[in-house]
């Protein structure tokens, strides 16, 4: 017997009205009937006399009724006790975190959350931000971070931290010494830049097109010191988020400011919507709200 068919009579019968259940269950008329239809079948008995204008039930659907009432509220009541057994069952909370947004932000919120949460075992996946959507469609992980710009109506989307990417020469290079450039006086440079596994290689390209010009990639890398080292050598120019070049600066680099677009850059921590939200999650989640 489906609980869905039990709830779907119970509402219609407190509603006195198949189109009045419709609309408080958000469901078509049809379905509503289909459901206790379904459910006459079942039991093989008529729960709606039908002889009568207005709603009238049948005896036996005064005796389903009543015990599809006890049915429902016991279910409620089993439901909230299971909930609070997860949560106190819940020791793990497993987190996407993509190569180097841990140590420019989520290191110290990391360190927070095991202070506060010390029997959660907090499991985290270091993997690039493409996969993470992957990952949290699949129940593989519960929370993930990825970059700006991401839309996706399955998700619920907090921005946690906000910076921009700038452009990084070596100083021998002939913008050394701009405060800042435009975007379009790059169309002729060549470019170090990240692989397609990162999230930010689409979002470079993206930005580029924007300027009016294709990029003229020469070496990709998915080390970020690499690139950078190849930069200070003159081999080639890269934009990069700022945190992360102030994080593994070297010596004979400069850090140009972009314009015309400017290319903002920001972490956003992400999870499924309309999940159950585990207490392991709460504590995570709770822990970036001073930063929105």
């Amino acid at each position: 017997m489906l609980f869905l068919n039990l709830n779907y009579f119970v509402k219609t019968v407190e509603c006195k009205s198949f189109t009045l259940a419709a609309e408080e269950l958000f469901v078509s008329q049809s379905a509503v009937s289909k459901s206790i239809k379904n459910l006459e079948d079942e039991l093989k008995v008529n729960l709606i006399d039908r002889n009568y204008r207005n709603f009238t039930l049948t005896r036996q659907g005064e005796i389903v009724y009543k015990f599809a009432k006890e049915i429902i509220n016991n279910y409620e009541i089993k439901k909230q006790e299971m909930l609070k057994k997860l949560d106190e069952s819940d020791d793990v909370l497993k987190f996407g975190l993509p190569p180097a947004a841990g140590s420019i932000y989520f290191y110290s919120k990391i360190f927070e959350f095991k202070e506060n949460c010390p029997n959660i075992d907090l499991k985290i996946e270091e993997v690039t931000a493409p996969f993470i959507v992957d990952k949290l469609l699949n129940n593989i992980i519960d929370v993930g971070v990825v970059i700006s710009p991401f839309e996706d109506d399955k998700f619920e989307i907090l921005n946690v931290f906000d910076s921009e990417s700038i452009l990084v020469v070596s100083e021998k290079h002939r913008l050394a010494k701009e405060k800042e450039v435009e975007f379009s006086e790059l169309s002729d440079e060549k470019f170090i830049h990240v692989t397609k596994e990162f999230m930010y290689h689409d979002v470079f390209l993206e930005k580029c097109k924007e300027a009016g010009f294709e990029p003229n990639i020469i070496f990709q890398s998915k080390q970020w010191d690499l690139i950078l080292a190849m930069v200070s050598e003159n081999q080639g120019i890269t934009i990069l988020p700022k945190p992360l070049v102030e994080k593994y600066y070297i010596d004979n680099i400069k850090m140009v400011k972009l314009t015309k677009p400017s290319f903002p850059w920001s972490l956003l921590l992400i999870y499924l919507k309309n999940q159950y939200m585990r207490e392991s999650m709460r504590c995570f989640i709770e822990l970036f709200y001073d930063d929105i």
